[in-house]
């Protein structure tokens, strides 16, 4: 395969596989670093904080929790409900898609559908390779027309030297499926490293043979030259190695590669005078670099953020703006709807208490505390420059407040009547109660 017209199989050249299976997937997650941070940034920057279920419709004023929001808030902590959504989405970006594996309390095979009102007992995460699809609707007026309607379940299919365990059929009501990319009502999905795939393995070459290459210079690559006058002396060498004629060649490639895999290797060369070869590396940098941005292109994350890395102040400050507001449209067109589908089923069944709710969540666009005091800060600023014009100020009390954070007006009530001390004038009263502390004939404070 090529994009390029005029070399057809220039994929097949570069060593690009045609066609990208899970397996690739899976193994350049495990095995490279960049391809796993492709994976796990988006998603730990999703799920930074919780979300919480909020009894009602979006947009309602905001009340006190109720306590079916208490209720369901304490069911889900204690199935790590939140824990499993991670895990189950960092794996969707792996493959295709993950699945949710629900196992509830009803006595019933796995293969059967949930018919009765259920406890939910727990949630496992699987890979997509461990729930492939087995049986498909075939009713056109169904609205999972061409969706599985059962899977198999192959505990053991990315954990190799296991042991193997009987395989299941499960039912798709006793499954969650989450699918990055999905938006055609199918279950399949988009890799998050499917665009990126070929900047990985060119990432994978120039670091590899870098790491190769060094090496070969720090220990030496060797030629090997005849030191007689009629040539080499095939004869003495096989006689010198202990080998027929015919075998030295293989002898002496298996010598050589014996010496290249240690530094403390002595090499026999019998009548041959072994040279070094000279040769210089080129700087990988800039052919790592066009590669690296090619990917962090694909995976929509600034390489900045993607690496890790701290540029400087200002483009520091931009990457995480630009960055929250991405997450923030992957929790809207992504997460949410996962967490909303997930819970609805299990109000359906039972396994929740049904009511009307939305899903409520932070904003990752919000300002730091220390943005928002240095915005309360120029509000006042502002204020104070209108006050030297006679003008009225420009933001009130309340409104600065909400900038820095904190809600409604400072609490600047007058003490109470009865707590201020009565008398005459400000000195009787100090008077008098500089009186009472005084002590008596007897040494004794006054009562």
């Amino acid at each position: 395969m090529s994009n390029d017209a005029k070399r057809a199989t220039a994929w097949a050249d570069y060593g690009y596989p045609e066609v990208l299976e899970f397996d690739n997937f899976y193994s350049i997650f495990k095995r490279n670093g960049i391809a796993r941070a492709g994976v796990m940034r988006h998603v730990e920057k999703t799920w930074e904080t919780n979300p919480w279920i909020v009894e009602g419709m979006e947009g309602d004023k905001p009340h006190k929790e109720t306590k079916r929001e208490r209720e369901i808030a304490r069911v889900l902590k204690q199935l790590s409900f939140w824990n499993r959504m991670q895990a189950a989405d960092w794996r969707g970006r792996v493959g295709r898609y993950s699945a949710l594996y629900l196992v509830f309390d009803d006595g019933v095979q796995p293969s059967k559908p949930v018919t009765r009102p259920v406890m939910l007992l727990k949630m496992q995460p699987l890979f997509e390779a461990q729930l492939e699809p087995l049986e498909f609707e075939q009713d056109p007026a169904s609205p999972e027309y061409g969706n599985p309607i059962s899977y198999q379940f192959n505990p053991q299919a990315v954990h190799a030297g296991c042991d193997e365990r009987q395989s299941l059929t499960i039912h798709a009501d006793r499954v969650h499926i989450i699918a990055e990319g999905a938006d055609d009502d199918t279950i399949y999905g988009i890799p998050a490293n499917e665009a990126g795939f070929n900047d990985l393995l060119t990432i994978e070459k120039i670091v590899g043979a870098g790491g190769e290459g060094f090496w070969k210079t720090a220990r030496g690559a060797l030629s090997l030259h005849s030191t007689g006058s009629e040539g080499v002396d095939v004869q003495s060498l096989a006689q010198m190695y202990g080998v027929d004629v015919d075998h030295v060649a293989d002898k002496l490639n298996e010598t050589a590669a014996d010496y290249a895999a240690g530094l403390d290797k002595m090499l026999m060369t019998g009548n041959l005078e072994a040279k070094v070869m000279a040769y210089q590396l080129p700087q990988p940098e800039q052919f790592v670099a066009v590669a690296m941005q090619s990917y962090a292109a694909g995976v929509s994350c600034p390489m900045p953020v993607l690496l890790g890395q701290q540029i400087s102040q200002r483009s520091s400050d931009e990457n995480s703006r630009e960055w929250a507001q991405t997450n923030m449209t992957r929790r809207r067109r992504f997460a949410i709807p996962a967490v909303e589908k997930l819970v609805s089923k299990l109000m359906r069944f039972g396994a929740l208490p049904s009511f009307e709710f939305y899903i409520g969540w932070d904003d990752l666009t919000d300002a730091t505390f220390e943005e928002k005091l240095g915005n309360a800060k120029t509000m006042s600023e502002v204020n104070k420059a209108a006050l030297g014009t006679g003008e009225p100020p420009a933001f009130t009390v309340e409104e600065i407040r909400d900038v820095a954070g904190y809600e409604g007006s400072p609490d600047t009530d007058d003490l109470d009547d009865d707590d201020v001390p009565e008398g005459n004038d400000d000195g009787e009263a100090a008077g008098a109660t500089a009186q009472s502390s005084e002590p008596d004939s007897d040494g004794a404070a006054a009562a």
